[in-house]
């Protein structure tokens, strides 16, 4: 396959960390005064700042297609058959589809994922489907123009309801800084990353993401002990993650918040992140001494190997550690380095084999070389695809921030279903790319950063003015005082009393 880069396409993201439930009025961030930590359920709002999504059209990976299809893969026999039907016949059936990125992102029309959600009554059974328990019943029979009548009906209602939403989520974009947004009532606005709109289904990969509460994190606030300051003790409420190996390091909360860090950072520790999209840690070293806004940082990097197979007969590239992110004992395949199979993590209830996805950094940068030996176009470039923080030491705060990854379809050979029996047996193929944070600090945090540091270098000087300041008025005093009593006396002795 040959795969073409095209955008960028820039939003802006506007994080909420405490946002009150509207029915409750309780915050969504809760300091626990007697412990040592905080907890906050974050909300994020994209707004689009450049380039042009909605007349973007890509053709990319079916994701809920290949989902299904890699749920059913180890069935035989008629069960498989019956559920590939199901799923070649609902939805858009093959293995690509062309759609704009905004559609890819925030949703577009697939019947497919919608396949066990239950319909309004007012909605039809999609088009090319048959309804096998509707009534024969005259009583019941719906012909095709009531059928129309009552499906623009419902469309017309449900449409209000959608411009309704769509249009407070536009304003809330243009009016982010002006609005509070910790008082929204956002139930209106959240959406699940599948659901029936105007009685057709709509899918999109971050549609859950943007503004919908996320998962609860919890960080130790410092308070007890700077030097934990950041690190993040619960996930979900929970201590261990549950989806890699029971017991392992790789499958234990913990890591950096990648906003929160503590002061004092020295260039010989090593220092742990802990990216939830990522779905585990990552490891980072110190690299270099950079300069944002005059003010020195320290770059933290991820080695060669963070992302490395425990197999990897490469000395620089094997990471042992990685073991445990290797679920090969539960059918799921270990990937070679640089790759890491995300298909743990997206299990769920619905999907017990997870969604078919795998992560890396961006073109394969630092990826075993075989994954962009199989796919043309790919141009790994440590400037444009290296994951980097540069941090303030002495205080500890990030001045610039880049986690970059890239997620890819897992495409595998099926010889039972005829879309798929001509792929390799195994396929990684990339489909996105993105980076997060920030490359350079604000005027503002740069200015209050730069007082920060020489506020402690000035009491010192500061302290001593106030002192002379002090001694000098108390000798002024004390010259005023005795000049006073040296009249006082000179007066009484030119006029005597009688």
């Amino acid at each position: 396959p040959v795969v073409q880069e095209v955008g960028p396409f820039v939003y802006r993201a506007v994080t909420v960390k405490d946002s009150l439930d509207f029915e409750t009025g309780q915050s969504q961030m809760n300091y626990d005064s007697l412990g040592s930590t905080i907890t906050y359920r974050p909300r994020k709002i994209y707004h689009l700042v450049s380039g042009d999504p909605d007349s973007t059209f890509i053709t990319v990976p079916n994701i809920p297609l290949l989902t299904g299809f890699s749920g059913i893969r180890d069935s035989i026999g008629i069960t498989k058959g019956i559920a590939k039907n199901v799923m070649l016949n609902n939805g858009r059936g093959t293995p690509f589809v062309n759609v704009s990125f905004t559609g890819l992102l925030w949703g577009y029309n697939d019947e497919l994922p919608c396949f066990k959600h239950t319909r309004p009554e007012e909605c039809p059974p999609p088009d090319g489907e048959i309804d096998i328990f509707s009534k024969d019943d005259d009583d019941d029979d719906w012909g095709d123009e009531d059928w129309k009548r009552r499906k623009r009906s419902t469309e017309n209602e449900a449409l209000g309801s959608r411009r309704s939403s769509d249009e407070d989520l536009s304003r809330i974009k243009r009016s982010s800084l002006d609005l509070d947004l910790k008082r929204l009532n956002y139930s209106m606005l959240e959406k699940p990353k599948a659901e029936l709109v105007n009685c057709r289904c709509e899918w999109g990969l971050f549609r859950d993401k943007n503004v919908t509460i996320r998962k609860p994190v919890t960080i130790n606030h410092g308070m007890k002990d700077l030097s934990m300051k950041g690190w993040v003790e619960q996930f979900d409420s929970s201590t261990t993650l549950g989806w890699w190996e029971d017991g392992s390091t790789c499958d234990q909360v913990g890591g950096q918040d990648g906003a929160t860090l503590p002061p004092l950072v020295s260039q010989y520790q090593e220092m742990e992140m802990f990216i939830s999209l990522m779905c585990r840690k990552i490891n980072l070293k110190f690299e270099k001494i950079t300069t944002h806004s005059e003010l020195s940082t320290y770059r933290f990097i991820p080695p060669v190997n963070a992302l490395g197979s425990h197999t990897d007969p490469d000395p620089t590239k094997v990471n042992l550690a990685n073991s445990c992110y290797c679920r090969e004992s539960k059918g799921f395949s270990c990937l070679k380095s640089g790759v890491l199979n995300l298909e743990p993590c997206k299990v769920t209830p619905d999907l017990p084999r997870g969604a078919p996805i795998a992560l890396s950094f961006p073109h394969f940068y630092q990826a075993d070389p075989s994954f962009r030996e199989a796919v043309e176009g790919l141009r790994p470039n440590k400037t444009l695809h290296q994951f980097y923080v540069d941090i303030e030491p002495t205080l500890g705060f990030p001045l610039a921030i880049r986690p970059r990854f890239q997620l890819n379809a897992i495409i595998r050979k099926d010889p039972d279903i005829a879309v798929m029996s001509n792929f390799p047996d195994e396929l990684v193929l990339p489909f996105l790319w993105a980076q997060d944070g920030f490359d350079e600090p604000s005027p503002d945090m740069a200015s209050a950063i730069h007082f920060g540091l020489a506020a402690p270098r000035q009491l010192p000087l500061l302290g001593g003015v106030v002192l002379l300041a002090l001694g000098g008025a108390m000798l002024l005093v004390s010259a005023g005082c005795w000049t006073y009593s040296v009249r006082r006396r000179t007066i009484e002795e030119e006029i005597p009393l009688s």
